[in-house]
């Protein structure tokens, strides 16, 4: 067990400065909701959170009636234009140079930002707020536009234009609410008053001041002036930039031609968008402002957590049946300093506990997904902006949003404690080893590394980014977490070979996991109408009455829940006992045998502290019961079966090479002349027995029948060469297949020749969709380096194996 704190954000000494004799501007409600919107008083008296500003209704009224002009003409004028001229568009856009592109971009607004990432760099420029306010206002309403960005991937751009044509201001606004969130809490921005009132985010009324309510400033249909005036205004600026983009691509093209020509621009936007460099698609979440406004698919998301949870739910099934995949999991864990100590065992069997913990995490959301589900499809006629929240619906979106708060404080503390161990981040830590009065062996972990936080973003980027993440997602002057991913994913695809081993496997696989929970906590925030923010009183009432297995889960029996670690004793006899290796002897099978009894031994143990573990909850014994069933995979009858045909199969084949008959030896020596050879009959000879082993002498891999075979394909499948070939690898008879390793680009493709289609759902996890089944199921991109070793792919057609019927008979040539 390791303790460690996290980097937080420097916040400027300027805030602390205070003036006397100010008027204070009162906000029209101090309720969480309202607070968002307006300027909180006992902050008005430092110079860094002063209304700029006091303005009349009259002349507001008058600003946002020019801006929502402003913004209707401009995206009717690039509907028109991409209507009509959407092939030029696309064509001209992504033949252009990067230099040509980012002359283009300044020639249409000067003002644009040339470098990116301004948000996350601004802290480390040394810029007193004043002058920030002053010369970069623009650039703290539009972060995401600057030619850096725009020029090295068509799609950017492109995205851009197409997505804020073909949705509206009002459905991109809960977004452009979001992005200036961290300019108006830290008063980056200077912000007006305007009274008590409110703009009209929604239908036809969009942008008008009206006078405040609270129940729609709650749902969020209304925004308090300040807040709603910033949102406004970025849409505003960011269509005018547009327009004139747009006009310049399409420089000399006759605009009167009545000829449309918008197929290929239509099919191709439509196709969705990619990283450069990657095949898949990419994250929507991460790429946010160049995809679709964020919506509220519960069937999405139910789909994600489902595809999650059983990923977890293989891992452990794999490291219960599978020796190399086991091996291969301590292996890969047990680096860094404190593994190279007596805890070698016991952090590794932590580090399993933690996998369970992994499964009980999306096992618990995909339950509250679900919920939501129900309840959504119910009252689905009865959710619009403008109107409250069906009363049923209400209480179960807050509960959800406490689910995601609860696992997301959970998996900062662990990643907290996580990282420091990695040998790529090792060096910035003290890490300092102890065991307390009960004997539990425990760690703290200290940061060696003295450089400022705001300094480091140029000095050590990788660990700033990755300290950053590491914040609460409520914390009030945290950094846009969709950005901090996007800017990880760059600094990587940049970087040379040795800063991307830095960020090691386990850390993408778990950093995956955390970028899936922020996007649902981000698409829970952002539902509208908004649902009424609760205390903590309020949610444990709200826990206590709406008795799930999740909530149970999430409320006490008595005393804290504590986490047992699992017994290491037998995962240690296990990994210090030498694999099984070579010909397939009986001698073979006692030591396959050896190792399977030490390991089931340890996940045995491991069942019976779990279940400790879960008594200490609400949860009821059924529930404990089918929690603990996963760790009891290798005790079931199939993969009984299983290992009992592998015993008849060694053995007889031991029994068949010794019963092959041997020639005597002649006797031959002077003075004993042998038989006449003329008289001798030639027969046939028997086939040489094989000594050399038909795998390799390392392989430890047995093919684990699935536990589940639900087959979506009952005939023989005709597929692709490269395809079929994937599969022999992933489901090997020769020692060459055996031991394949296979590129991940490859891997991609084939999955693309089966209707399985890639999108990347955050970090190192890509989705891959089955169209005829509506299934989906996750694989994590190997990294740093991109291919897919044999172990990790034999792996993967066991679950392919399990969820989707494979094997390697069903698939043909075509």
């Amino acid at each position: 067990m390791f303790t460690s704190g996290h980097m937080t954000r420097d916040v400027e000494p300027e805030i602390r400065i205070l003036v006397d004799h100010i008027p204070i501007h009162s906000a029209p409600c101090e309720c969480g909701s309202c607070e968002q919107q307006f300027i909180r008083k006992e902050l008005q008296n430092k110079t860094l959170y002063m209304y700029e500003a006091v303005v009349p209704a009259v002349d507001a009224k008058s600003l946002l009636s020019r801006y929502t002009t402003q913004i209707n003409a401009d995206r009717a004028y690039l509907a028109d234009r991409c209507d009509r001229f959407g092939d030029t568009i696309l064509s001209r856009w992504r033949k252009k140079s990067y230099n040509k592109r980012e002359t283009l971009i300044l020639q249409a607004d000067s003002t644009i930002e040339k470098e990116a990432w301004f948000r996350l760099r601004i802290d480390g420029v040394g810029m007193l707020w004043q002058d920030v306010r002053k010369q970069h206002r623009k650039q703290w309403l539009l972060p995401y536009m600057s030619t850096e960005i725009m020029k090295s991937n068509p799609s950017v751009l492109l995205g851009l234009i197409y997505n804020r044509v073909r949705y509206s201001p009002e459905e991109w606004a809960p977004f452009d609410s979001d992005l200036i969130r961290e300019g108006f809490s830290s008063g980056q921005l200077g912000l007006e008053y305007c009274g008590h009132y409110g703009v009209v985010m929604h239908g036809v009324e969009y942008g008008k001041l009206v006078p405040w309510n609270k129940e729609a400033a709650e749902r969020w249909d209304i925004i308090g002036y300040p807040r709603a005036r910033l949102i406004i205004e970025a849409q505003a600026l960011m269509f005018s930039r547009l327009r004139s983009i747009v006009d310049l691509i399409l420089d000399r093209v006759n605009t009167l031609d009545s000829i449309r020509a918008s197929d290929k621009w239509q099919q191709t936007m439509r196709a969705g968008s990619k990283q450069s460099g990657r095949v898949e698609l990419w994250s929507d979440y991460i790429n946010q402002p160049f995809s679709r406004p964020p919506q509220f698919d519960v069937d999405y998301y139910c789909s994600v957590a489902k595809a999650r949870m059983q990923a977890a739910e293989d891992h452990l099934w794999l490291l219960q049946t599978d020796l190399s995949y086991t091996r291969r999991f301590i292996k890969l864990m047990a680096v860094g300093e404190a593994y190279t100590t007596g805890w070698k065992h016991e952090l590794v069997a932590q580090d399993m506990h933690l996998c369970m913990e992994e499964y009980m995490l999306w096992q618990e959301l995909n339950e509250a997904w679900s919920c939501v589900r129900d309840h959504y499809r119910r009252f689905r006629d009865n959710i619009y902006p403008g109107q409250p929240l069906p009363h049923r619906l209400e209480p179960n979106l807050a509960l959800l949003e406490l689910a995601l708060f609860r696992n997301m404080e959970k998996r900062v503390r662990h990643l907290s404690a996580h990282v420091p161990q990695r040998p790529g981040f090792q060096h910035l830590y003290k890490i300092t080893m102890n065991t307390d009065e009960t004997g539990l062996n425990r760690g703290r972990i200290d940061r060696a590394c003295q450089t400022p936080t705001n300094l480091l973003y140029y000095a050590d980027p990788l660990d700033w980014i990755v300290g950053q993440l590491r914040c609460h997602p409520d914390e009030e002057h945290r950094f846009d977490h969709a950005e901090l991913f996007a800017r990880l994913e760059a600094h990587l695809a940049e970087a040379n070979a040795e800063e991307r081993g830095r960020f090691d496997e386990t850390i993408y696989e778990k950093m995956s996991s955390f970028a899936a929970l922020h996007e649902m906590l981000s698409a829970v925030k952002l539902h509208r109408p908004a649902f009424c923010l609760r205390d903590e009183k309020g949610l444990q009432d709200l826990l206590k009455f709406n008795s799930t297995a999740f909530t149970r889960r999430m409320v006490p029996d008595g005393a804290p829940i504590r986490a047992y670690p699992f017994p290491s004793k037998y995962l240690k006899i296990f990994d210090q006992t030498a694999p099984a290796s070579g010909k397939k002897t009986e001698e073979w099978l006692e030591r396959k045998t050896a190792e399977r009894r030490a390991l089931g031994t340890f996940w045995k143990q491991a069942r019976e502290t779990l279940r400790l573990e879960l008594q200490s909850t609400n949860l009821r014994e059924e529930e404990i019961t089918g929690i603990l069933s996963l760790l009891n995979a290798g005790s079931t009858a199939e993969h009984r079966e299983m290992l009992e045909a592998e015993r008849l199969e060694v053995l007889k084949n031991t029994e068949q090479a010794a019963s092959i008959k041997q020639p005597e030896p002649v006797e031959n020596s002077w003075g004993n002349a042998g038989p006449d050879i003329s008289k001798l009959a030639i027969g046939e000879r028997a086939p040489k027995p094989k000594t050399r082993p038909s795998e390799p002498v390392n392989h430890q891999a047995s093919i684990v029948e699935p536990l589940t075979s639900k087959k979506i394909m009952e005939s023989q499948i005709p597929t692709t060469t490269r395809t079929l070939d994937l599969v022999k690898k992933m489901y090997p008879i020769t020692a060459g297949e055996t031991t394949a390793n296979v590129d991940w680009d490859l891997f991609v493709h084939s999955m693309a020749d089966l209707n399985f289609a890639a999108r990347n759902v955050g970090g190192s996890a890509v989705a891959f969709d089955h169209a005829a089944s509506g299934r989906k199921i996750i694989f994590h991109r190997p990294h740093p380096v991109s291919k897919i070793d044999s172990v990790m792919l034999q792996s993967m057609g066991k679950r392919l194996s399990k969820h989707f019927g494979w094997n390697r008979d069903i698939f043909v040539e075509a």
